[in-house]
């Protein structure tokens, strides 16, 4: 899933068109001693704030904190189209090697993408 999301948001910025990537690290602090990292689509519930419905009473301030995190983003991009506001670490355009990672200590980084380099080897303009 996510060499196709960054060939999305790859074809978006050559046509001038605003885009944004992430990768969604975190993995919920009551489920993560028996986890290998996070599920697909289990960042739906901190996108759209309703982690305390997904992990009831076993939700920590934590995985709160960050769900709004995450959440303001998503109000912001939807009110302008752009995801950045105030008192939120800055998400700068996809330009090919950054990713926004919202990484597993709850924290929201924006930097080099570890992963660029393999997954340049597998994408679309890789060797193949």
């Amino acid at each position: 899933m996510i060499e196709p999301a960054r060939y999305v948001a790859g074809r978006a910025a050559e046509a001038a068109q605003p885009a944004y990537h992430y990768r969604f690290s975190y993995v919920a602090e009551s489920v993560r001693a028996g986890s290998k990292g996070e599920a697909h689509a289990s960042e739906i519930p901190y996108f759209l704030d309703t982690v305390a419905t997904k992990y009831g009473p076993a939700t920590t301030a934590g995985d709160r904190a960050i769900a709004r995190t995450i959440s303001a983003y998503v109000v912001n991009f939807v009110k302008t189209g752009d995801p950045n506001g105030p008192g939120l670490t800055a998400w700068p355009r996809f330009r090919g090697g950054e990713v926004m990672d919202f990484a597993p200590d709850g924290a929201a980084r924006s930097g080099n993408d570890p992963w660029s380099d393999r997954l340049d080897l597998v994408g679309p303009d890789g060797p193949g």
